[in-house]
């Protein structure tokens, strides 16, 4: 080999150097095993799943059920959700595949789980459940949300119940077809407000579609005002009322929200009541 071979052949590997190439044998890199209930719910017999891919989703559809009849309509909402949940907190690229079930019936949930629930995810394994059926949208922005965060911000401090439904609601943006805030301000009217101490330490002890509603508005409130930043601190280092926010405590900035709610469309009471017996689906 001469000196112009020579040159050349060292720019060459200069250069697939740089493009993270090699040139000895090809590496293929394997994804990331499904783990945790993910790996459970595939080695259930009693299950049987069709799978499929999208972008930054590995998605199993339940054999012979609603959403295996409407794999496409379904499959093609996920990237967005996951967009918009990254956005939503300026949250890095996860770095492996979600694992998703849809499924049709709280049944199933509690099978696979342990518990009924129309969705659920555990973060730490990056795996999602789904019920969806003709009555009942599914949520995949919410749970989504709650595998995003988690990734990006760690573990929740204690106490931060509020703050993780908060945010996944405040994803799923909407609640039988009207916006968290609107549908969350009209039951007070009929229940009250859930007090700022409550929330903070009681979360999960009061009525999920009234707790879960107005966390996500206060939540929203706060995104929009203040950016992720002052959320991921509450997040890491927990919440209380005197927590602070570019000066102002929590209870001053909850109260200045409670002001300045305005709905944007009037909830009428039938449809409010459907609401509350069948919740945001």
């Amino acid at each position: 080999m001469n000196f112009a071979q020579v040159f050349l052949h060292a720019r060459w590997r200069v250069l697939l150097v740089i493009l993270g190439l090699s040139c000895g044998p090809a590496r293929i890199l394997q994804p990331q095993e499904p783990a945790g209930l993910a790996a459970s719910a595939l080695a259930d017999s009693s299950f049987t799943w069709i799978q499929r891919g999208i972008a930054g989703v590995r998605v199993y559809f339940l054999a012979g059920s609603y959403p295996a009849v409407h794999q496409d309509s379904l499959l093609a909402r996920l990237p967005p959700a996951l967009s918009h949940a990254r956005a939503l907190i300026n949250a890095p690229p996860l770095t492996g595949p979600i694992d998703l079930f849809f499924i049709e019936t709280r049944a199933q949930m509690t099978a696979l789980i342990g518990g009924r629930a129309t969705g659920f995810a555990q973060p730490s394994t990056r795996t999602v459940f789904l019920v969806t059926n003709p009555d009942w949208r599914a949520f995949e922005r919410h749970e989504i949300m709650h595998v995003v965060a988690q990734h990006a911000w760690g573990p929740p401090a204690p106490g931060g119940d509020w703050l993780q439904e908060g945010l996944a609601q405040a994803a799923d943006g909407v609640c039988a077809g009207y916006s968290n805030a609107d549908v969350m301000m009209a039951l007070p009217t009929r229940h009250g407000w859930i007090p700022l101490d409550t929330m903070l330490t009681r979360f999960r002890a009061q009525p999920d579609l009234r707790a879960y509603l107005q966390a996500a508005a206060f939540v929203g409130y706060l995104l929009q005002q203040y950016g992720p930043g002052p959320l991921e601190q509450l997040w890491r280092r927990g919440s209380r009322q005197d927590s602070l926010i570019r000066g102002s405590t929590l209870a001053a900035l909850e109260r200045r929200w409670r002001e300045e709610l305005r709905p944007r469309h009037n909830v009428s009471s039938t449809t409010l009541s459907a609401v509350e017996a069948q919740g945001c689906g």
